[in-house]
């Protein structure tokens, strides 16, 4: 029976994206940016909040 209370293994993959990659994700469409000098997204040209 596995300890409920041992920590996680390092390797195990806990997946998701770093919160910090927020600011680059478009609010409208969701799209990731990858150019952070983008002013607008390139696939629904919304503008994106400045950092």
């Amino acid at each position: 029976m596995p300890d409920e209370n041992a920590r996680p293994d390092y390797d195990e993959d806990l997946g998701g994206d770093p919160a910090c990659w927020l600011n680059r994700v478009c609010p409208e469409c969701g799209l990731f940016i990858e150019d952070r000098s983008a002013v607008a997204c390139p696939r629904c040209e919304s503008a994106l909040p400045s950092d």
